[in-house]
């Protein structure tokens, strides 16, 4: 979990595929998973765990992993989706976790992802919205207005 110079790509194809270089210019495949689109992974030092985020049909789901190549589900997160007016009748996805806990002025994990209040496919990029939510833990999520 600790190698410091060697970086981690993923992409989409057969599920999720992941590669790794020390130089940036020379890749080595390193294997794929099963997985939606929109993969975003990040140390859970906590846990002593990768997460990874990607997009299934609708909502953002967690896998988790030691050595980032056996992934296992833990979890869907819809957020407040069912309450939201430009959620709920259509897809939330493509979260982004960006790890701040280190940054004195936020101290958490941010979440951004987009979501359609409309469920054809066709209308997503017309119909299309940027939510934001946060976390300690990346296990339990807040965004505004959550409790009101």
């Amino acid at each position: 979990m600790n190698d410091p110079g060697k970086w981690w790509c993923f992409f989409k194809q057969r599920g999720v595929s992941f590669a790794w270089s020390r130089d940036l210019k020379h890749w080595t495949f390193a294997g794929s998973a099963p997985a939606g689109e929109n993969v975003c992974v990040l140390v859970d030092h906590a846990a002593d765990e990768y997460v990874m985020f990607h997009s299934p049909a609708n909502g953002v789901g967690v896998k988790r992993s030691r050595d980032l190549k056996d992934w296992r589900d833990v979890g869907l997160l819809t957020l407040g989706q069912r309450d939201w007016p430009w959620a709920r009748a259509g897809r939330l996805t493509a979260g982004f976790v960006l790890d701040l806990k280190q940054e004195p002025r936020v101290g958490k994990y941010l979440m951004f992802f987009h979501a359609s209040e409309k469920s054809e496919k066709t209308t997503f990029d017309n119909f299309c919205h940027i939510g934001i939510a946060w976390s300690v833990d990346v296990v339990n999520w807040d965004w505004p207005g959550k409790g009101e």
